[in-house]
């Protein structure tokens, strides 16, 4: 509106997260990502960007979580537990009662966060998923079709 431009240097990403449009990182003075709000917010690429995005964000595993039997890779029978990123109109979109009519899975939702960055909805969950090994691979693959990122923390036994 007022065709200006101002730089702001700070390491409080809650200020950067209500008054900015753009952000750039900077580590050791050289520019390591760069991008809209939106984007850097709910995609970070580098551990700096995501440890600035994380400590206003709550990303951490629950201790409950923590102290499940878990691996890494899939074993037979065991269930993933999957953090799944909402960004706009797949915030809004009713993708976990599909996932439980459609595919015959079982949804424990462990933890729910709803936020707006720019005016558009941003959200994760905690899930574990429980079903047979075929179709929680058919599920995990309806997750990916609606374009939602999703991070395996593990595979719980």
């Amino acid at each position: 509106r007022l065709h200006l431009t101002i730089v702001m240097i700070t390491h409080q990403m809650q200020v950067v997260r209500e008054i900015c449009d753009k952000v750039a990182v900077i580590e050791n003075g050289e520019i390591i990502e760069q991008g809209t709000m939106l984007d850097i917010f709910t995609n970070p690429q580098t551990a700096t960007t995501k440890e600035f995005v994380n400590s206003i964000q709550n990303t951490k595993l629950p201790d409950m979580i923590k102290k499940m039997n878990m691996s890494s890779t899939y074993i037979d029978g065991s269930h993933p537990l999957l953090r799944l990123f909402f960004i706009g109109e797949s915030a809004g979109e009713p993708v976990i009662s599909t996932l439980i009519k459609k595919y015959d899975v079982e949804v424990n939702i462990l933890v729910a966060n709803l936020e707006s960055i720019e005016d558009t909805p941003y959200g994760t969950l905690l899930v574990e998923l429980t079903g047979s090994g075929d179709k929680l691979h058919t599920a995990m693959a309806y997750l990916q079709e609606k374009n939602l990122r999703i991070e395996v923390i593990g595979y719980v036994a």
